[in-house]
């Protein structure tokens, strides 16, 4: 299997008014979001206030965890090592891009969410339903262990691969990288997942779904993350 290093990740870290009635409506609806959001940034501030009295710094980096080794490669690539006893025989890679939603256009809506499934439908190294195949034979279950997610920042990939024997290890690196900028992206391919991304919006329209919808433009009100859900629109 052909060997194609981590050379793309520069970005990435391993790891209307009307009359009468209606108007009083919209009028009354103006200033409920008005108070909502005068008492949710009274309120933030007043937290905010609170955590600094007793000295806790807000805008402070989290430390990182001393047994973490941690670095920077030549080609930008930001990598975190930590040692776990348990499961044996087994590391897992995590390919964390900083890229996800909010960087989109608003014709681009859906297309972070997109790329990570493309990059399981042929890359490089792996055409087509090699990847996965690849991956199962060696132990590695599709869903409960190989996954990926796409948000508002950034796009995840996790393979847990086996570390015993070089050569796996090896070409879960060379899968990494793939991930970071092999996608093929063919014709025939786009179209057929555009099916099962439309298939994940409509199955994913439950309670929840329509919480956000109602609960996000407040939390993230003024903010383009209320117009940006990593689903996207399905008409782009």
């Amino acid at each position: 299997m052909k060997k194609h290093y981590l050379s793309l990740l520069g970005i990435a870290a391993l790891l209307v008014v009307a009359c009468g009635g209606p108007k009083s409506t919209t009028a009354n609806k103006t200033t409920t979001t008005t108070t909502t959001s005068t008492a949710t940034s009274t309120t933030t501030s007043a937290a905010e206030a609170a955590l600094t009295a007793v000295g806790i710094d807000l805008n402070a980096k989290i430390p990182l965890d001393p047994t973490v080794k941690t670095g920077v490669l030549s080609n930008g690539l930001t990598y975190y090592i930590q040692n776990n006893g348990k499961p044996e025989d087994k590391v897992e890679l995590r390919l964390a891009i900083n890229a996800g939603s909010i960087l989109e256009d608003d014709d681009q809506q859906g297309l972070a969410h997109m790329m990570e499934h493309m990059n399981f439908n042929g890359t490089t190294n792996f055409q087509k339903n090699e990847l996965v195949d690849y991956l199962q034979g060696i132990g590695v279950k599709f869903g409960a262990d190989l996954n990926a997610y796409t948000s508002f920042d950034e796009t995840v990939y996790i393979l847990p691969i086996p570390s015993d024997d070089p050569e796996k290890l090896d070409n879960g690196f060379t899968i990494l990288s793939d991930w970071a900028g092999g996608a093929l992206l063919e014709t025939d391919a786009i179209n057929d997942e555009r099916g099962v991304i439309l298939e994940e919006s409509r199955t994913g329209k439950g309670a929840n779904d329509r919480m956000n919808k109602v609960t996000f433009p407040v939390i993230f009100a003024n903010s383009k993350y209320a117009e940006r859900l990593p689903i996207g629109k399905m008409k782009s």
